[in-house]
């Protein structure tokens, strides 16, 4: 139970600020309702000590998308967007996005717009769902633009699944050898270090570089944890940085294999996005800003960014794409051809398509792409533990064969 603070108003409309005990903003909602009181805030105390941030679940792709089609269904019924809303509310599994859309609900029956409540929660709705929702409200095709959105976040969804299973069996490899590292330095590697040093010949390097790194995995081991540990703050910090994030997302961009896949769903999710905004009414600048708050890197929002102010300044679409090195000629082409004709929309929609095929082709074939370089890695770990454990043995036979 938690306590929530909250402003309503009777039925003679006088204002009542009082405090009451609830399991959440719903239950709230539902007893000032029996009390005939039309909520207009409602705020939970917050208790610094029992409260954990921490373990509050996060909303998901998922859970968004699910959310969208049944909002979509239920409007496209005819149903009002409160009682949309209260059954959604029920019907979500997530605790975070309930309360959410509870609040969502008391703010429009306190006389605010839907888009206008979900934008009091930028940690669940982004500024794109917000500004088409936004345009829905204007021109009245909510049911349908709350449709495309559940399709962009399904797709965007489905892609990082892809993704998380085309790159299983490398995280699995990699996992296997670092676990065999961590044995060979604990039981193996420490025998083999105490024999070879009774030897009085010179032992070769690498079986010098073996024992020095056994000796600091056994004496230094929580030096190594430090310096892992301080490493990943030190990154984290880095990468929060704008300079830092910049450079991180610059050379994601041009890594072997996965720079080219980010590149391209880049480009579908720019192509499909902004064709979903132009054929729902938005003004090309304003699509142009909410496209690259979806880019989810800071290189391609900025280029994003340069191609709206060309716009302004009375260019055409394709003309700054032409001059950036982030955007491939197929899809300057497209827009082009699409700014030339009036299809915008369709071609841009044609281009998503095309790099959605691409993706798939790349997401299929990356744990072939990938096997040369984890085989290499594999083979030189191998090569180096072998030559370390093998050449003492093979000098100290040719001394006896003297």
């Amino acid at each position: 139970m938690g306590k929530f603070a909250y402003r309503a108003r009777d039925g003679q409309g006088r204002l009542i600020e009082e405090q009451m005990e609830a399991a959440s903003v719903l239950e709230v909602e539902d007893k000032l309702r029996h009390l005939e009181y039309i909520p207009i805030e409602i705020n939970e105390l917050k208790d610094r000590k029992k409260r954990v941030p921490l373990l509050k679940k996060k909303v998901k792709l998922t859970d968004l998308a699910l959310m969208f089609r049944q909002m979509a269904t239920m409007v496209n019924a005819g149903l009002p967007i409160i009682a949309t809303l209260s059954i959604v509310a029920k019907q979500t599994a997530n605790l975070r996005l309930k309360e959410a859309l509870g609040h969502v609900r008391y703010r429009i029956e306190a006389g605010a717009s839907l888009s206008e409540a979900l934008a009091d929660f930028p940690d669940i709705f982004t500024r794109l769902h917000i500004q088409m929702i936004k345009v829905a409200e204007e021109a009245g095709l909510l049911g349908t633009i709350l449709d495309r959105l559940a399709l962009i976040v399904e797709h965007e969804q489905d892609t990082k699944d892809r993704v998380k299973t085309a790159t299983r069996y490398p995280k699995i490899v990699i996992l296997g050898l670092g676990v065999a590292f961590i044995i060979l330095m604990s039981f193996v590697v420490p025998r083999f270090a105490s024999v070879y040093s009774k030897f009085n010949v010179a032992l070769p390097l690498p079986t010098r570089i073996m024992i020095r790194m056994n000796y600091i995995f056994q004496h230094f081991w929580w030096a190594l944890i430090l310096a892992a540990l301080l490493t990943f703050l030190g990154t984290r910090y880095i990468l929060s940085t704008p300079e830092g994030r910049r450079k991180w997302d610059g050379f994601k961009l041009r890594v072997y294999i996965f720079g080219p896949l980010f590149l391209k769903i880049s480009m579908s999710r720019f192509s499909r996005i902004l064709a979903m905004m132009i054929r729902s009414g938005v003004p090309i600048v304003q699509a142009l800003q909410n496209v690259g708050a979806t880019m989810e890197n800071v290189v391609l929002e900025s280029t994003v960014k340069l191609i709206e102010e060309a716009i302004i300044e009375g260019k055409s679409l394709a003309e700054p794409m032409t001059v950036s090195r982030y955007f491939p000629d197929m899809v300057v082409q497209m827009v082009a051809v699409g700014e030339q004709t009036g299809q915008l929309d369709e071609l841009l929609e044609k281009t998503a398509e095309y790099y959605d095929r691409e993706i798939d082709y790349t997401i299929e074939h990356l744990a072939a792409l990938l096997e040369p370089l984890l085989l290499l890695g594999l083979a030189i770990v191998v090569l180096f533990f072998a030559l370390a454990i093998f050449l003492p043995m093979w000098d100290v036979m040719s001394l006896f064969h003297h």
